[in-house]
């Protein structure tokens, strides 16, 4: 059954006459006879029946006909909303998976001039790490169209662009009196860490790692779900924390917390948008993909 039969047993159906129903179709008599004639084939069930020159719909075809009008005004929607598509592309809702730091701190920051670009445009951001953003994507039938995470991939399914680029610095108590450790000292002041699948901790330990120090031998005191949670416990001297500096800046310069230099230690990182290649974006994303660059203006500086 398609949609074109069913369209033609709604004409006869209304009309009562399969001249009729051809006449407003633009088809011929005979087309019309073999659409209905195919459909009564694949229902096994007899539509109509010929009473002298009229012709009587039977109950089923009383059945068919409530769900045939149905089917055809929900044809009707769809065409309708995917010619709106074209008419104002720039509607509807964007969903956007992210993991912290971009969640957090970048997206918020540049959502003012996403409005302003996109005025009937609803956003709507979940947050989670950066793994978790990477499988939300992956899903056979994602419900996000973006994100934006901590992490490079390098998985073929996705497009990646850089956004913006991120150092992770050690972060103190204000009262804290030195500004610059040794390597040595950091692995023995009591450390707060991000969780597991977070792409600041996998940052700072491929860092460690490479200056030959094993992230298991750290005196980690606690492991917290996000960057304002470790923020918190180091402004109340539960230890110190390795976070983004983009996410410390506004309490650094207020005097709240305190960034300690580590020397010989450097870490720097980036935050990448990623979609699906084999998805065909609908045109607020492909315009928002197009213009991320813009919006995030240091987007392409410095080196990771």
């Amino acid at each position: 059954m398609d949609i074109k039969q069913l369209e033609v047993f709604a004409r006869v159906f209304e009309n009562q006459s399969f001249s009729k129903a051809a006449q407003q179709l633009g088809l011929s008599q005979p087309t019309v006879s073999t659409h209905i004639q195919h459909l009564e084939d694949i229902l096994g069930k007899k539509l109509f029946d010929r009473v002298g020159r009229r012709v009587v719909p039977t109950a089923e075809a009383h059945i068919l006909y409530r769900h045939a009008v149905e089917i055809l005004k929900k044809r009707e929607e769809v065409l309708a909303e995917l010619l709106s598509l074209d008419r104002k592309p720039h509607r509807g809702t964007v969903k956007i998976a992210a993991s912290n730091i971009p969640g957090d701190y970048l997206f918020p920051h540049i959502l003012k001039r996403l409005k302003d670009i996109f005025p009937e445009v609803i956003f709507i951001l979940e947050i989670t790490d950066s793994s978790r953003v990477l499988s939300l994507l992956k899903e056979q039938l994602p419900s996000f169209e973006l994100g934006f995470i901590g992490i490079e991939t390098k998985d073929p399914k996705f497009e990646v662009k850089k956004i913006h680029d991120d150092e992770i610095v050690l972060i103190a108590p204000p009262y804290h009196r030195e500004d610059t450790i040794g390597v040595e000292e950091l692995a023995r002041l009591p450390l707060i860490f991000r969780e597991e699948d977070s792409g600041t901790r996998r940052t700072v330990e491929e860092a460690l790692k490479r200056k030959g120090i094993d992230p298991r031998t750290l005196n980690i005191v606690a492991y917290l779900g996000s960057n304002t949670a470790i923020k918190e416990a180091v402004k109340r001297g539960a230890g110190f924390g390795l976070v983004s500096r983009y996410s410390v800046e506004d309490e650094v310069s207020c005097g709240k917390l305190k960034v300690v230099r580590v020397r010989g230690l450097s870490i720097k990182r980036c935050f990448y948008a990623v979609r699906r290649k084999d998805i065909t974006p609908i045109p607020v994303v492909r315009t928002l993909w197009e213009k991320l660059d813009k919006l995030f203006k240091n987007g392409k500086n410095g080196e990771c």
